[in-house]
């Protein structure tokens, strides 16, 4: 009887133990986004592997994948070889049922990019090796992986002014990334349809801003004149104009109207309406 009694008190005093370190956990993530919030990045990261790490992986799978506990570990994956990217990775499905669409590919591809891009690629660098660094997550993470090389050469490549390369790799990145682009495709198209002149990638440019359109930008001004400009510059002027004349009503009384009023003279006059030599 006493063996018993003893027992039931260690479990006793066990599931208090339990229940304290739960109310303990429980108080951390409102300390990482505080931490975060001043600036205090380490601590904010240490908090957050220690509650991912000790508390989160050692629930049952059940508990684990709520929508809570799955959003704490996408905002805090730090590395490529933490649990949170391996289970994100592995369960993608799962977690996008629950997260929604395409989120574990979101984080997935952040998490990569954090590890294997050098600051520097964002700058004007001949010291990156976009090859190697493209083998490597392509070896390391499949589609995935090369998806996010080619998103970050977009960027490179606008900041460098190497026009051809930039229309190269924004064909490569929406062929794969369309549905779940990480940038604004509005201006990654507009910096395209001033600067590119290769009628395959302005067509194809044409697409990406078709569908962008129906998915995201029904109301948007800007991405009409954006597809309008596009449709101009590959011949469909027709077609060009009325989305033009989309872009000029719901501009209509605000301050950059005539901008847009300015676009649209031009088509119907089949002038230019991205730079040339002559006014560069």
């Amino acid at each position: 009887m006493k063996k018993l009694l003893f027992c039931l008190a260690f479990l006793s005093l066990a599931s208090l133990g339990f229940a304290q370190k739960k109310a303990d956990y429980a108080a951390i993530p409102p300390l990482v986004k505080e931490a975060k919030e001043k600036g205090n990045f380490k601590l904010a990261d240490s908090l957050a592997q220690d509650y991912v790490n000790n508390y989160l992986f050692k629930l049952k799978e059940d508990q684990l994948m709520n929508k809570d506990h799955l959003l704490f570990i996408s905002e805090n994956m730090n590395t490529t070889d933490s649990k949170g990217f391996k289970l994100f990775f592995k369960q993608r499905s799962k977690i996008n049922s629950v997260l929604g669409p395409d989120k574990a590919e979101y984080a997935i591809r952040y998490t990569i990019a954090k590890q294997f891009i050098p600051e520097m690629a964002g700058q004007n660098s001949s010291a990156v090796d976009w090859e190697k660094i493209e083998r490597t997550v392509i070896t390391k993470f499949g589609a995935l992986g090369q998806e996010m090389v080619y998103g970050k050469r977009i960027g490179y490549y606008f900041n460098v002014k190497d026009w051809n390369n930039y229309g190269k790799y924004y064909m490569l990145y929406f062929e794969k990334a369309l549905k779940r682009p990480e940038y604004y495709v509005n201006n990654l198209t507009w910096a395209l349809f001033e600067n590119v002149n290769d009628p395959k990638v302005l067509k194809f440019a044409c697409d990406v801003m078709k569908y962008a359109m129906e998915e995201w930008y029904q109301n948007d001004p800007e991405a009409h004149d954006t597809y309008a400009n596009l449709l101009y510059k590959t011949g469909k002027t027709t077609e060009a104009i009325k989305w033009e004349e989309k872009a000029v009503q719901m501009k209509k009384g605000q301050p950059d109207e005539k901008v847009y009023t300015e676009t649209l003279d031009k088509m119907k006059k089949g002038l230019p309406t991205w730079p040339t030599p002559s006014n560069n």
